[in-house]
């Protein structure tokens, strides 16, 4: 199992593609990506198109990266929050970055599905901005580490 630091670190940027690379750069889960540079530039491409901030203080920026099997998720807590798009004016405090392969989209979107179940519960995103240890942020922590994601019961 990888370490937390490995997939969480604390974001201090204000800036959404500063804070994209911080992301990218603390999380050595990324420095397994056959290309992390090839990785950080389509995660940036990708956020040019469309935002990624999908409401309620969460983005989950995402970009492919061939020769990867399976998705690469790492989570940044903003506590200033950051503006993503003039959509969504509230501030994400919530950044999630994902790797995963352009020919295996189904478990992209298996992985993306579980994390939604997560944070649309707003008692939950609470928990986890608190910086407190709950039984769910603990379990949620422990699928970050293991990269092994499970719909919220």
């Amino acid at each position: 199992m990888r370490s937390l630091e490995s997939v969480f670190c604390i974001v201090e940027e204000s800036d959404k593609h500063e804070a994209i690379d911080h992301i990218i750069a603390s999380c050595t889960l990324f420095d397994e990506l056959p290309d992390k540079k090839h990785f950080a530039d389509a995660v940036h491409r990708r956020e040019r198109i469309q935002s990624t901030g999908i409401g309620h203080g969460v983005a989950i920026a995402h970009g492919k990266c061939p020769g990867v099997d399976e998705p690469y998720i790492a989570l940044g807590i903003s506590p200033e929050g950051i503006v993503f798009d003039d959509r969504f004016p509230e501030p994400v405090h919530i950044i999630f970055v994902i790797a995963s392969s352009p020919t295996k989209e189904s478990l992209y979107l298996r992985a993306v599905a579980s994390i939604l179940s997560w944070v649309h519960d707003a008692a939950f995103r609470a928990e986890l901005l608190s910086e407190e240890e709950t039984p769910d942020v603990d379990k949620f922590f422990s699928m970050l580490r293991t990269q092994l994601f499970v719909p919220k019961a």
